[in-house]
């Protein structure tokens, strides 16, 4: 666990970093763009915070109160984290209203863009190095972290974009539309993340290829076995919890199923770690005759 706290850590300090940049630029131009993307920076740097108190918590390991574990932790982050972005979209809009029926073009637009791009060049180079890092596919506090500095990355390269063709136009107008299209996308993106973390919350199934892949598993390792139904599959957090009910000959021995339950999970586990699995056995005459028929 001490390599994605160390990059939660990290990430902390390179949001503070765009920040910084932005904030500047924000404020050498007076630009409503450029205050929308300083907002969201801000915004990146509670993102990355609750990131890391999220790993933390969801380190822990199950207890007496929680014997499921503290996985769910991290959804929770992204429920919060979403509801931030939403606020910063209000906000930005806010600023955008107010300047529209008397925009202007921004002061030192030279600096002020540098400045801008300085800030979003770093959050792309993290991001970048996020995704090389392979964390981010088995940490979802992570990659979500990493999805934001991305989305954070293009915005300022529409932003700089925009406001390049408004000073060399003269059209102080596109500022406050700028903003007000900033102000769209990450109110669509924080409105997404927190259906996706709410979806998880409630224990969505893991995507269909997963579930084939488990059902392959199943149905290669529980040789000896008739067949296995009622399989339910969750996900919380990197946490995966997988039950199903296991039908043997009514003659077979406990020790004999107790063996085959063994393989199964063994053959589970080298291919999701993690994962933890309740088999229930039954007899023969349970059968349904569905699900994963063992030939």
């Amino acid at each position: 666990m001490f390599i994605p706290l160390r990059l939660a850590a990290l990430s902390v300090v390179i949001s503070l970093v765009s920040l910084g940049l932005k904030v500047m630029a924000w404020r050498v131009s007076h630009s409503a763009a450029l205050y929308s993307d300083a907002l969201e920076s801000l915004v990146n740097v509670f993102a990355a915070v609750m990131v890391m108190v999220a790993l933390k918590a969801a380190a822990k390991p199950a207890d007496s109160e929680h014997p499921y574990g503290h996985a769910k932790a991290e959804l929770l982050s992204a429920v919060a984290e979403g509801g931030m972005i939403l606020f910063a979209a209000v906000l930005i809009l806010e600023r955008a209203a107010s300047t529209i029926f008397m925009p202007h073009l921004p002061s030192a637009p030279v600096l002020g863009l540098g400045l801008n791009a300085a800030g979003g060049l770093v959050n792309a180079l993290w991001a970048l190095a996020l995704g090389r890092s392979g964390v981010t596919r088995k940490f979802p506090a992570l990659a979500a972290d990493q999805a934001h500095l991305v989305a954070d990355a293009i915005t300022t390269v529409g932003i700089i974009a925009g406001l390049s063709i408004a000073v060399l136009a003269d059209l102080p107008v596109i500022d406050p539309l700028i903003a007000m299209a900033v102000a769209a996308q990450i109110a669509f993106m924080g409105g997404r993340t927190v259906l996706r973390a709410l979806s998880a919350l409630l224990d969505r199934a893991p995507p269909p290829e997963m579930v084939d892949r488990i059902h392959r598993l199943v149905a290669t390792h529980a040789a000896g076995a008739i067949e296995a139904h009622d399989m339910r599959i969750r996900e919380a957090g990197q946490s995966r919890f997988l039950e199903f009910h296991l039908v043997v000959p009514g003659t077979m021995t406990v020790a004999e199923s107790h063996t085959i339950c063994d393989r199964i999970e063994g053959a589970l586990k080298r291919e999701m770690a993690g994962v933890i699995i309740t088999i229930h056995v039954e007899p023969d005459h349970k059968a349904k005759n569905e699900g994963i028929l063992v030939k």
